[in-house]
């Protein structure tokens, strides 16, 4: 809704002036002077409306709500809203608008009002795109006590929704990233000798992981930072990481999605995972719910560096065009092969260069099924 700080005359503002050329007219024509006192009357009146509509504030504020505040694609939203009064206002609300356009996606349209009785509504918004969606503003279309003049103004303060990313349903599970977990494990398993006390793993540390439970044994022995972890508490865990480099959010979409789908079909899977998108990583457990991961998800915007990479545990990384100095910058980072979701358009060699260090590589394209993909990164990991 356009507005603007400039009054406009009202039907009963336009009668008015018309009132008032006709008075001063027929004091003219029919020789009635206090007709001319009409006319100044009228319109003084007039524009000392114009000029009060175009100074005074509204001392209105607007109360949103919206649930859910985290939506699926294509959930409804109730949207509410109602105008309060702050304090009193030679300004009268005559009319009221609010933008629920949710950023201009699907679902959009207008839920108008009139009348300063009730001045409250409701409506639905459904938004499918990712991210954070604003609702609002409200603009208010004021007017003097009179009704002589009015303008449009907006009303400060907007809510946002935030839509979660696409999923899709995956079958199947690449084992061998479990199994090359498992083997760590127990390649790192140390008996303390003498008593009876549990087996101890060592694996390396992860971010968030407390400082006391270092393992300086097995620190100074491999010479990187090691954790104690019980062997009744051993569990697997797989590293989803999302390159965010790209030039617009749209090219992170396909990625999105398919660490959205990754993420929610390990987890069901029981399986502890470690989500980064760029610089920012979220532990989820087997018994945590994946909504914050998602919002995380959700939110994420093209990056400019690359994502951070833990040199063994089984990951699965979904990025853009790769060239080869993004390849090898990988590859020096890790120590171990990896599984990777590449887009069809990276530079040959730097797929060759990753294959060669035994990752798992498969290519997809914009508009590729993410079952599809993750169908093929399966079967090339069980041969």
């Amino acid at each position: 809704m356009a507005w603007s700080r400039w009054p406009v005359p009202t039907a009963r503002g336009v009668v008015s002036l018309a009132a008032a050329v006709g008075s001063a007219v027929s004091a003219f024509w029919w020789g009635v002077p206090v007709l001319l006192s009409v006319s100044g009357l009228l319109v003084t009146i007039v524009v000392l409306a114009h000029i009060a509509v175009a100074v005074s504030h509204p001392r209105w504020e607007v109360r949103r709500s919206a649930v859910p505040h985290v939506a699926e694609p294509g959930e409804p939203v109730d949207v509410r809203f109602r105008l309060m009064s702050t304090r009193r206002s030679a300004l009268d609300v005559v009319e009221w608008w609010e933008d629920a356009s949710g950023g201009g996606h699907s679902g959009s349209f207008v839920d108008r009002g009139a009348g300063a009785s009730a001045p409250h509504g409701r409506y639905q918004v459904r938004l499918s795109r990712r991210g954070r969606h604003g609702l609002g503003p409200t603009s208010i279309r004021v007017t003097d006590p009179f009704a002589l003049a009015t303008r449009w103004t907006q009303l400060e303060g907007e809510n946002t929704v935030i839509v979660l990313p696409h999923r899709y349903e995956l079958e199947g599970r690449i084992d061998a990233l479990i199994g090359a977990q498992d083997r760590e494990d127990s390649a790192l398993r140390l008996r303390p000798s003498g008593s009876g006390d549990a087996d101890v793993l060592a694996r390396p540390y992860r971010t968030g992981d407390a400082v006391k439970r270092l393992h300086w044994k097995a620190t100074a022995h491999r010479g990187t930072l090691m954790v104690r972890h019980d062997q009744q508490q051993s569990q697997r865990q797989v590293h989803v990481v999302v390159d965010p480099r790209g030039d617009s959010a749209g090219d992170l979409d396909w990625r999105i999605s398919a660490a959205a789908s990754i993420l929610q079909h390990l987890h069901h899977d029981d399986i502890d995972l470690q989500l980064s998108v760029g610089r920012n990583e979220h532990a989820v457990r087997r018994d945590d719910t994946p909504r914050p991961a998602l919002v995380e998800l959700a939110l994420a915007e093209p990056y400019p560096h690359g994502p951070s990479i833990d040199p063994h545990a089984p990951m699965v990384l979904l990025g853009g065009r790769v060239d080869v100095p993004v390849a090898r910058e990988w590859l020096a980072a890790r120590r171990r092969p990896a599984y990777a979701m590449l887009h069809d358009a990276s530079d040959a060699e730097a797929l060759a260069l990753l294959r060669e260090d035994s990752w798992r590589v498969v290519t997809y394209r914009d508009r590729d099924d993410v079952g599809g993909v993750w169908s093929r990164l399966d079967e090339d990991s069980s041969r």
